[in-house]
């Protein structure tokens, strides 16, 4: 039986559906708009389709992983908990490292302000002034995980999940009031780098990290089964994901062969480094975005991908694809720049 990769339209968002021998395992819920949009949320969203398939052919959210805290990865998920007949019924398991979990772990008072509060309006909440979100998981009898970190190693139905990231350095950065994000589906006034040339790229590339806590606290995992492997990297940093695969026994000279791997970040040239995918030996690097937020995906990581790999670069959207590349550059290079197709079957 085919693993069944769905790489959702989740705006600047990450949200991944990947289902195997009648299990799904949900990563990441999007932006707001990938549940519900319009005027009294009236229109469905990627998420809430699959959602309604789900339930109209009675299964279920067997694990849903809540990669880290950004509102592209989450506030589609919380949405859909909001909602009656969603995934209030339908989840299982969840993993999500929220503040009290952390807090819990490095024995410190719980930072109430970090808590989620559901909307007033959800039909879960008993009370006028809303829900926290925990409280609705232990009403439910949704199941959750320890705290994830890098170096355990789970069996969840059919997969294996090995986490690569985040490390318990990168959660104590966590130990704080977190800021509250706006959500905004504008483009960013971050400017992209597609006036570059691949050549011009190639010829002066240096990497810079991503100086991001929240992102570098993302989970991260290899995710196995039927001997395939899939990489997949949240908005992870780079360097703690390549040191884990490291230590793991790959090598520039013993890559890691994969099926597929999720780019980190929506293809931030922060999160990926030529070092980084000298490890991957993969046909299949997927980026999900619609390039409306902070200029990504970045040229410089397309750059790397083409030079370090011999593998294509599948984005969800393809109206990312065209300003990636000069005129005199398509003809060689666009056969590389790949749409996704509605699911990836392997």
């Amino acid at each position: 039986m085919s693993i069944i990769v769905r790489v959702l339209k989740a705006n600047h968002g990450d949200c991944i559906l990947v289902s195997h021998e009648g299990f799904n395992l949900l990563i990441d819920g999007g932006t707001s708009a990938t549940f519900s949009h319009g005027l009294r949320q009236r229109y469905a969203g990627a998420l809430r389709e699959v959602l309604d398939e789900l339930k109209n052919s009675r299964q279920h959210i067997d694990l849903a992983i809540l990669t880290h805290i950004d509102d592209d990865h989450i506030h589609g998920l919380i949405k859909a908990f909001e909602k009656p007949g969603y995934l209030g019924q339908l989840v299982k398991l969840i993993w999500f490292n929220s503040s009290r979990l952390i807090t819990q772990s490095f024995n410190i008072p719980d930072i109430a302000e970090n808590n989620i509060i559901l909307a007033n309006d959800s039909p879960e909440t008993s009370i006028q002034q809303g829900k926290d979100f925990e409280t609705l998981l232990d009403e439910i009898g949704c199941e959750r995980a320890p705290l994830i970190m890098a170096g355990q190693v789970y069996e969840v139905g059919p997969f294996t999940l090995k986490i690569l990231s985040p490390e318990r350095r990168q959660l104590e950065r966590l130990l704080h009031k977190w800021p509250t994000e706006v959500e905004s589906g504008e483009t960013s006034s971050h400017g992209n780098d597609y006036h570059l040339s691949l050549n011009e790229i190639w010829a002066e590339d240096k990497f810079e990290h991503d100086p991001s806590i929240y992102n570098g606290s993302s989970i991260a995992f290899i995710l196995e089964a039927d001997d395939k492997k899939m990489l997949f990297l949240g908005d992870a940093h780079d360097q703690v994901v390549a040191d884990n695969i490291r230590s793991l026994g790959y090598s520039d000279s013993n890559k890691l062969k994969l099926e597929l791997v999720k780019i980190s970040h929506h293809g931030s040239q922060y999160n990926t480094s030529s070092e980084f995918l000298s490890l991957l030996d993969s046909p299949c690097y997927v980026i999900s975005t619609n390039g409306s937020k902070r200029g990504l995906p970045n040229k410089r990581t397309i750059a790397r991908i083409i030079k370090s790999t011999s593998g294509n670069v599948h984005f969800n959207y393809s109206n990312v694809i065209t300003p990636l590349l000069l005129d005199n550059e398509v003809e060689e290079y666009s056969s590389r720049l790949k749409v996704l197709n509605d699911e990836l079957r392997f």
